[in-house]
């Protein structure tokens, strides 16, 4: 039964009121009167009562002394049993849990396992993630402390190892079929095929794997998806007993994933490695790890933080956590509806000057934005998220603006233009009528048109202003019978007006507020050990991962405190 936390304030009877008062002092002056303060009280116990039963029942450990347990264990990096024996014995955790009131903590050994159990069983189940909820919520809490308006907004993602092992296909097969036969021989030890028992004696997985030639590898793979085959037939042959099992359910996508397509699996043959998907099955320890390339070889996940920040202060108000295989723009698209939805959810007074923010944006093309900001460096009008270029796209630099905010690009992906060339943004283009009014010369053309299907911008030239032309040599034109002529897309137009204000130096000065945030994922290795998390699965994963986030913000919190002198 869920019940809320009574001890919100400590007592007169509180045995910090009969501390010594330099000891007071001590407390009042530690990162544990700042805590009980302000994290503590807020957080929201009433977001987590879905995970407890509204019938009569033995009620509840306190969710903010759990929460706030959980947060502080990050910080200082503790285990569960490290963490029960600072809230027993250290006065600093008992202060900043609000504890110093009861004769003995309302904790125990299991308290923290079962409490993180039932987020994750919540979640696997609404795919909500009350974690990431509170998390994100005391952000903002701490983001008003620091005095931090949410204007300027700037991105990271980086992989996050699982701590499975990272498998070799035959390795990988092998452990498959291991975990079926072992589970059949507890329940079900006749159905196991006569030719598969050996995976019950000792040494077979050496013998199998370890002593295998590389010149065998591959007949090898193949012997073990044949038997992997037969205990998949196996499996269908017992019925749901054994195919509603979570290792029949691997195992049969195992073999889809490694074998060449055929539903039925009739014909069972490898696929080359080079077919394998990046989210095929890595560890059947860790189902929801995947693979991808980036500096290195990464089984596991992407996290994303998203930072609000000033010149003094920053501090965590979102982030993500995905398989490795989601790609930064999906990141940025995922960042960009958040923003832009709260936003919409302000008062009507606010959405009122929202509203006219966009129809002035309408009017306005992304580069004058850029421009703008650049020189002023302050734009109000506009939420600025810096990002790298595996963030930007056109059409979400685009779909961004509608929605009152300004994607601000380090750099660009993709092919860079020929530099023998001029770029397309050399050309006038009125944005009333949507033509090109002018080229690089000055020159008018004799024609100019724009498809609103393809968005795509057509000019005839006069042949005499183009033979005479000092950009000639340069120019994108083409010669046609009665005219030259260019066309180009609008989002190639935008693209190069964009090259070319990355090169001024009040753009560089502009993006160079992207770089406080690089060093957060070294910050999450070194202090926070997110590539040795002690849990597998993406929810557990994730789950975990925010209670690093909020030990991160926390401890901004205090550094930001202790500067500005509160």
């Amino acid at each position: 039964m869920f019940l809320n936390n009574n001890f919100q304030r400590i007592s007169i009877f509180d045995r910090f009121n009969n501390l010594p008062q330099y000891q007071k002092d001590m407390l009042l002056n530690s990162w544990a009167h700042t805590f009980q303060e302000i994290i503590f009280p807020a957080i929201n116990e009433d977001r987590f009562s879905v995970l407890y039963s509204d019938k009569p029942s033995r009620p509840n450990s306190p969710v903010n002394v759990i929460i706030g347990a959980l947060i502080l264990k990050e910080i200082y990096q503790l285990s569960d049993v490290q963490l029960l024996g600072s809230i027993f014995f250290d006065e600093r955790f008992q202060y900043a849990l609000r504890l110093t009131s009861e004769e003995r903590p309302p904790v125990s050994y299991n308290t923290f396992t079962n409490f993180r159990n039932r987020v994750y069983a919540y979640e696997r189940f609404t795919d909500i993630d009350l974690i990431k909820q509170e998390v994100e919520s005391l952000a903002q809490l701490i983001a008003e402390h620091l005095n931090i308006d949410g204007q300027k907004v700037r991105m990271d993602s980086f992989m996050v190892a699982s701590s499975c092992k990272n498998l070799s296909r035959i390795e990988l097969v092998y452990t498959v079929n291991y975990q079926f036969v072992k589970m059949l021989s507890k329940s079900y030890n006749d159905l196991i095929p006569e030719e598969c028992k050996c995976y019950l004696e000792k040494g077979n997985k050496n013998d199998t794997i370890y002593r295998t030639k590389d010149s065998e590898s591959v007949t090898k793979l193949q012997f073990l998806l044949k038997q992997s085959k037969n205990l998949y037939d196996t499996g269908i042959d017992a019925g749901e007993k054994v195919t509603e099992t979570e290792e029949f359910k691997t195992l049969k996508r195992m073999l889809g994933e490694q074998t060449k397509d055929d539903d039925n699996f009739n014909v069972i043959e490898p696929k080359e490695n080079k077919d394998i998907s990046p989210d095929s099955l890595q560890n059947p320890s860790d189902p929801d790890a995947t693979y991808r390339y980036k500096y290195d070889d990464n089984i596991g996940y992407v996290a994303n933080v998203t930072e609000s920040f000033d010149e003094d202060n920053s501090v965590i108000t979102s982030y993500d956590f995905q398989p490795n295989t989601y790609s930064d723009e999906q990141f940025s698209e995922d960042t960009i509806e958040k923003i832009g939805n709260k936003n919409t959810d302000k008062d009507d007074t606010i959405n009122t000057e929202n509203e006219k923010k966009q129809e002035i944006n309408s009017t306005m093309d992304i580069s004058e934005n850029l421009s703008q900001t650049s020189k002023t460096e302050e734009n109000k009008d506009l939420i600025q998220i810096f990002i790298d270029g595996t963030y930007y796209s056109f059409k979400l630099a685009r779909k961004a603006l509608s929605m009152g905010i300004l994607l601000i690009p380090g750099e660009l992906t993709g092919r860079k233009p020929a530099e023998d060339k001029m770029g397309y943004d050399k050309f006038e283009i009125d944005e009333q009528t949507q033509k090109v009014t002018e080229c690089a010369d000055g020159k008018k053309p004799v024609k100019s048109d724009y498809n609103e299907d393809t968005s795509t911008y057509t000019a005839k030239f006069d042949k005499e202003d183009c033979n005479n032309c000092p950009y000639a040599s340069i120019c994108r034109i083409q010669e046609q019978v009665k005219f030259y002529t260019v066309r180009f897309t609008e989002q190639r137009y935008a693209t190069d007006k964009l090259r070319e204000l990355m090169k001024t130096k009040e753009f560089i000065k502009l993006t160079n507020q992207r770089a406080g945030i690089e060093g957060v994922p070294s910050v999450f290795r070194r202090k926070y050990n997110v590539d040795n998390m002690p849990v597998r699965g993406l929810v557990r994963s994730k789950l975990l991962f925010g209670f690093k986030t909020a030990a991160s913000n926390v401890k901004k919190l205090l550094k930001g405190l202790r500067l500005a002198g509160i």
